[in-house]
């Protein structure tokens, strides 16, 4: 795109982070050196940081902005402190983390957070807040914002003036959907030194209802009046990228085929006693389908009448073989899929982009849904989901279109400025992505 020469104003680039989690990091390291991970700007758990030394060390070779979860949230919350989180560098060992952690006399979280960004060199960090479980009546709220000031103050102290602080507001979708607390929650963030805005809303996210899109996108407009990029965090799929799409949000996070949907209802349960069955069994992104499937879903999809034709990967820079190589490689194939998706809406000039997503994004993926709908794949549990998944997206253009067509006065939101490089380092674009 550096040869482009844009007669007004180049369009707004859709920011996309992308949360590399605590498993899957190898495979990234390897898509990252073989010059395939489209990926400029990351998230990086606290609690899985010292064990994907190689990964960051690459990652910063290659220039590719690094940012860190603290996943303070997570240690503060009965139900989630002895998970995966556990292994954070500031875990408490028998409990979870308390407002005196945090601030007064003997708090001891902010400056061990504060030298462990600047000792790693990262570029961002989010700021340690909590899932705001009662709004802005939550007694976390006040603890999170007064956080936000002293981390600051620790950064700069530490020698780590230049990295930037994006504060995570958790919340339920109720809460957001309600004018009285955003009122509230909105002017009390306006006087935190952030540089962006993350929005993790709690049971929103790729298998949103077209309703809920909707109010999402209304409700977080009124954020714009702070001035702040904003991201929305967990929102993958046609989802994210309407939000997107419609100026809402500057950028998306998810995770690599997981996190495409954010949900705390049950952080602050006592923990299950059964165990997790670990990993995530729906990886496989087929195109024109907006739902991640089971590999034995994506088989049974292909292997049916038609199913090759309608979902092998067309893209041959992506997957050669087709859907042999989205199968071998379904990490690698979703990481580009969203690459060009986030591409080809950058390239659209601001105001057209509601209409380019609606009438050629959504289309077409509605179009294939309901083709896909129609295999006989022998599986009913499949055919109805596939069924639901169609009918959801039919309707989620016809709401965004009364949408686009009531708020033509719309405010987009401010965009993120370019990715920053590590120092001494520089983005590389793989050329054949």
């Amino acid at each position: 795109m550096s040869n482009v020469v844009y007669l007004r104003r180049a369009p707004d680039q859709v920011a996309a982070f992308l949360r590399v989690g605590g498993s899957g990091h190898r495979q990234l390291e390897t898509l990252l050196m073989s010059g395939k991970l489209p990926s400029k700007r990351l998230v990086l758990d606290a609690s899985a940081f010292s064990r994907q030394g190689d990964l960051v060390a690459g990652l910063k070779r290659a220039g590719r902005e690094l940012s860190l979860d603290t996943n303070v949230a997570e240690l503060s919350a009965v139900g989630r402190f002895q998970g995966a989180v556990r292994t954070a560098p500031w875990a408490p060992a028998d409990k979870p983390i308390t407002e005196s952690d945090v601030l007064g006399n003997q708090a001891w979280l902010l400056p061990k957070v504060a030298r462990f960004a600047v000792e790693n060199g990262l570029n961002r960090i989010q700021a340690p807040t909590h899932f705001l479980e009662r709004g802005v009546k939550d007694p976390w709220f006040r603890v999170d914002l007064e956080a936000c000031l002293r981390l600051r103050q620790l950064l700069d102290m530490e020698g780590g003036k230049d990295i930037d602080i994006d504060y995570p507001l958790m919340i339920s979708a109720a809460t957001l959907n309600d004018a009285t607390e955003r009122t509230a929650i909105i002017p009390a963030l306006a006087r935190l030194p952030i540089k962006s805005l993350w929005l993790r809303i709690s049971r929103f996210g790729a298998d949103a209802t077209p309703a809920g899109v909707s109010k999402y996108i209304s409700a977080i407009r009124e954020f714009h009046v702070l001035d702040l990029p904003l991201v929305a965090d967990g929102a993958g799929g046609m989802v994210g990228l309407a939000v997107a799409a419609f100026g809402a949000a500057s950028g998306l996070c998810h995770g690599v085929a997981e996190k495409e949907r954010f949900d705390a209802s049950a952080w602050n349960k006592p923990r299950p006693d059964k165990k997790s069955s670990g990993g995530n069994a729906y990886s496989v992104l087929l195109p024109g389908v907006d739902r991640l499937l089971k590999k034995e879903e994506a088989q049974a999809l292909i292997g049916s009448p038609a199913g090759r034709r309608l979902l092998s990967c067309p893209n041959r820079n992506c997957c050669p073989s087709g859907f042999e190589d989205t199968l071998k490689d379904p990490k690698g194939h979703y990481l580009r899929q969203r690459a060009f998706q986030c591409d080809e809406l950058s390239a659209v000039q601001d105001l057209l982009k509601p209409k380019h997503f609606i009438e050629k994004m959504l289309a077409a993926a509605s179009r294939t849904a309901r083709q896909v709908a129609k295999l006989k794949t022998g599986d009913e549990k499949l055919s109805e989901t596939l069924t639901k998944n169609a009918l959801r997206l039919e309707r989620m253009g016809d709401v965004l279109e009364n949408l686009q067509k009531t708020e033509v006065d719309a405010t987009r939101v401010r965009a993120f400025a370019e990715a920053r490089p590590q120092e001494g380092g520089s983005i590389i674009q793989d050329e054949r992505l």
